[in-house]
This record gives structure tokens, C-alpha cells and sequence, in this order.
């Protein structure tokens, strides 16, 4: 035996293409499983170490600590569903609401990361920004939720009407009075600068805007921007 052969080497376990993205993966690797979106990793299963260290944990502490009361919660992009897992735990009596644009990730969700077995979760398959600018087609309602969440990344990619004044008005008219907003964006040198500019913005619509940045993975690190209605 080896020193090399207690290595753990990634298994791609489930690939496909869809309408949205072309490359869906579900890596495994020992105990841990990954969801890779255009070869970025979107989410892991809940229980691993790194859904805590990373954004997805990070997110969730900062509503604890910004809205540890929140009855209810809308997330735009599920992905996997590693936030609305540990979301679930650390407020088990939350009622929320994920919008996933594409199906095969929702099959996705459903098949590997277990998202069938949370409770209190309802999935809308649609696309964020049209449920957002038109959430009664949805039964969703104004001024309805504590927390919003906008993870909806694609890959590398923030959708450019994701940054439009209309559609930050529109989460905003979505918040309860004084509710928590959180925008996950990406922080890598070539965003930068657009990351900047989108700060610069939030704070044109919300209040008590903050940032922080959480490292990642080589050099693949997230800035979570937040603030209240």
C-alpha cells in the first residue's frame, strides 16, 4: 500500500445538460457531495463541513443574527438546496420558498441533496426575476417576507436584470417593513469591479447596507451584501 491510496478522487456520479446550463454535475467525493453548475460548485449536501464554512453558512448566520425571529423566507436560486437545509435547521419554524429556474436542477435536488425531505418548503420551477416583478401569477404576496435571499448565479454569471433598479424595487415591495435582504455575488478579480458597482446601487433602495466576504475555494471567493427594507 501507498501513501496515495487513502486519496479521496472526485466521481462524477450524475451529468447533464439543460436548457439553462450546460453542464449540470453531482460530484461525490468520500462523504461529500457537490452540485458543479457550468463548472462552479453551487452546493453541497448540508451535513458537510464546508456548508458551514463557506457562503452557505455564512448566509444563514447573519439572518439568525439580523432576523432570528423570521417566520418567512424567499430564496432565488435553490440550486441543491444547501442553504434551504441549513436555513431549516437553524429556524425550524420558518415557512420557505425557493424559485429555481431550471428542472433539471430541481430533479437534481430532489434525487441527490434530499430536498423533498425538508419541511415547511415550497419549490416555484421559474425563473427568479419574473416571479419577483410579478409574484401575485405566483400566489406570492406583497410585503409578505422577513428574509429574501438572491442567489441566482449561473455558473459564473449574475444576470444582468438582476441588477436593474426594477427589480430591486421589486424585492423590496416582497419584504416585510424592516425586513432582511442578502445578495450572494461572486468576488473573484474579474468581478470585482461590477461587485462594487452593485454595493453602490443596493444602497440606492435599502438601508444599513453591509458587506462581507467570505474565501472560498482557490481564490473563488463570495461577498455577501445585506441590509433592511
Amino acid at each position: 500500500m501507498t501513501v496515495y491510496d487513502d486519496i479521496k478522487v472526485p466521481e462524477v456520479i450524475h451529468e447533464v445538460k439543460s436548457k439553462y446550463n450546460n453542464s449540470l454535475q453531482v460530484i461525490k467525493l468520500g462523504n461529500t457531495l457537490k452540485l458543479r453548475v457550468n463548472g462552479v460548485d453551487q452546493s453541497v449536501n448540508y451535513d458537510s463541513q464546508s456548508s458551514q464554512n463557506l457562503y452557505w453558512g455564512k448566509i444563514v448566520e447573519i439572518i439568525k443574527e439580523k432576523s432570528p425571529e423570521s417566520s418567512k423566507v424567499l430564496l432565488l436560486g435553490m440550486g441543491g438546496g444547501t442553504i434551504v437545509h441549513l436555513l431549516s435547521k437553524a429556524l425550524p419554524d420558518a415557512e420557505i420558498v425557493s424559485i429555481e429556474i431550471d428542472p433539471e436542477v430541481v430533479k437534481i435536488a430532489k434525487e441527490y441533496f434530499n430536498i423533498d425531505k425538508i419541511p415547511n418548503h415550497t419549490i416555484i420551477n421559474e425563473d427568479a426575476l419574473l416571479v419577483v416583478v410579478e409574484p401575485e401569477e405566483h400566489d406570492l404576496s406583497l410585503n409578505d417576507f422577513d428574509v429574501i435571499i438572491v442567489d441566482i448565479l449561473a455558473g459564473r454569471e449574475f444576470p444582468n436584470l438582476g441588477k436593474t433598479g426594477n427589480f430591486l424595487a421589486a424585492l423590496k415591495r416582497l419584504l416585510t417593513p424592516n425586513g432582511l435582504i442578502l445578495f450572494n455575488r461572486l468576488y473573484t478579480q474579474d468581478h470585482q469591479d461590477d461587485v462594487d458597482l452593485f454595493f453602490e446601487y443596493v444602497c440606492n433602495f435599502f438601508n444599513d447596507v453591509e458587506e462581507e466576504t467570505v474565501a472560498g475555494h482557490t481564490n473563488s471567493d463570495n461577498l455577501i451584501i445585506y441590509g433592511k427594507a
